[in-house]
């Protein structure tokens, strides 16, 4: 068994009393519901007490936990580390596995395509060696010193991803990751109501700069309000730094992109070293965008970007974040295809824009076989959240963009959401309900073959249940 930590490096690493010694874990968790065997236990105190858990979790496999104090009904020859505060405790475990690492990290920020942008990444850089990333979305305070924490000691390459919800979240963390290179993705409106204004968010984002290391690498775009602040950032910390983006001033430069037969063809110049023409096997200028950054960070890890390019196109967006998924099922003695466009994981009005282009361009070229055409565009937009006082407004605007003209139908689910259904042209007007199971009856109803859905909301908006309900039709067949 490959062991993490000893008993001796986190006692060492968070100080407190130890119980028991001999011991050694394969992981670090804080969730007694899904933590593996051989793990340690860290009972934190959050929205519930992790210390209520501590016997779930040593149930489910916990050989030793870090506790506040040690709960009355903990077996007494179990294993324990008592610290004052076993948050601080996390962070100071994290710490020590930062130290110990010695290969190469990076750290993605941005308001969006951070999760996208750190997957495409981390498959690109397995090509070069054992690589471990940020799981799901651990992007907060929580979430970051655990991916430190259980870097596998043999790992090459790291990518964590670095998320905020309010001021002064990113300069701690960045701190924590110490990382080799950032990247700065964009820099929109999501989380305006923690913010006064955009000016803010581009200030916080830039304190990605605070926690790189001596001769650090900062990739960030062209595009991102407030360049010159954080341009000046980077040269107050004496990093590097290179822009990507459409223009041919930038270091990345893409000069040119299509969008068909569900592909993106991009041609790719960085100055003074390269030009790379590739495919990524997903359709959107912001997927593009991402795999800009991703050339950089790879150039200055000095990694062949020829190996890179040739593995683009075997990526696919994660669960949530824009995978298509193609279902065929059998209706009324009726042979169904449909696509779905799973962005239920996340929504704010810059991703919506770019999941709308991705509508646009969709086709069932790679079904020759199957008449699809013409298809329905349907869109099922949930509330986007975190927008601040001009939430209803935002919502609203959405139905003057020139692109909506290209869905056929458009349900709206949401007290936000229902701003924008007021406002829609009466011809695509779909429902508009409180909450995704309203809509389920309707679409299986009316569902026909060709039809392309995108679903996309902020996830506690819960569209993830729409998709999973229509992933459930797939090879069966149903009477409506």
């Amino acid at each position: 068994m490959n062991f993490l930590h000893t008993d001796k490096e986190v006692h060492e690493a968070v100080g407190g009393k130890i119980t028991k010694n001999n011991w050694a874990v394969t992981g670090v968790s804080i969730d007694s519901r899904t933590i593996l065997k051989g793990e340690l236990f860290i009972a934190i105190k959050a929205e519930r007490d992790g210390h209520e858990f501590l016997k779930s979790a040593i149930h489910n496999g916990a050989v030793a936990a870090i506790v506040n104090r040690i709960p009355m009904d903990t077996p007494r020859d179990f294993p324990c580390i008592v610290v004052k505060d076993s948050f601080r405790a996390l962070n100071d475990l994290a710490h020590f596995s930062r130290k110990r690492y010695k290969g190469k990290l990076v750290a993605v920020t941005g308001s969006v395509g951070k999760t996208s942008t750190k997957s495409l990444l981390a498959e690109m850089l397995s090509k070069f060696g054992k690589t471990y990333c940020s799981p799901q979305s651990y992007n907060n305070y929580l979430g970051v010193p655990l991916t430190l924490v259980n870097i596998p000691l043999d790992t090459k390459y790291v990518v964590s991803e670095i998320g905020m919800n309010s001021p002064g979240e990113i300069e701690p963390l960045s701190n924590l990751v110490a990382p080799d290179i950032g990247i700065i993705t964009n820099i929109s409106s999501a989380h305006l109501a923690a913010f006064n204004d955009i000016k803010d968010i581009a200030c916080e984002k830039a304190m990605i700069c605070s926690g790189l290391v001596k001769n650090g690498f900062l990739i960030f775009s062209s595009e991102t309000p407030f360049t010159e602040m954080i341009i000046g950032m980077a040269k107050k910390k004496k990093i590097r730094y290179a822009t990507f983006g459409c223009h041919s001033s930038d270091q990345i430069y893409m000069k040119t992109v299509s969008l068909k037969k569900n592909r993106t063809s991009v041609n790719v110049i960085i100055k003074d070293f390269a030009n790379l023409n590739f495919d990524l096997h997903v359709l959107g200028i912001h997927h593009a965008l991402n795999s800009l950054t991703v050339l950089g960070a790879l150039l200055d890890l000095n990694l062949d970007l020829n190996v890179a390019v040739n593995h683009m196109k075997d990526w696919k967006p994660v669960t949530g974040r824009g995978r298509f998924i193609d279902l065929k099922f059998n209706k009324n003695s009726k042979n169904i295809l449909i696509r779905v466009i799973d962005e239920s994981y996340n929504s704010n009005p810059t991703s919506l824009k770019a999941s709308f282009e991705v509508v646009r361009y969709v086709s069932f070229d790679d079904y020759q076989s199957h008449n699809v055409k013409p298809f329905r565009r349907i869109a099922i937009l949930g509330d986007m959240l975190e927008l601040g006082l001009e939430e209803k407004k935002i919502h609203k605007d959405i139905a003057q963009l020139d692109i909506i003209n290209c869905f056929d139908l458009i349900h709206c689910v949401g007290a936000l959401m229902k701003c924008l259904h007021q406002d829609l042209p009466s011809g695509k007007k779909g429902l508009a309900v409180r909450n995704p199971r309203e809509l389920i009856p309707h679409l299986l109803k009316n569902i026909e073959d060709g039809d392309v859905y995108l679903i996309k909301g902020s996830n506690l908006v819960g569209l993830s249940l729409l998709v999973s309900e229509l992933c459930g039709l797939n090879d069966r067949k149903i009477s409506r």
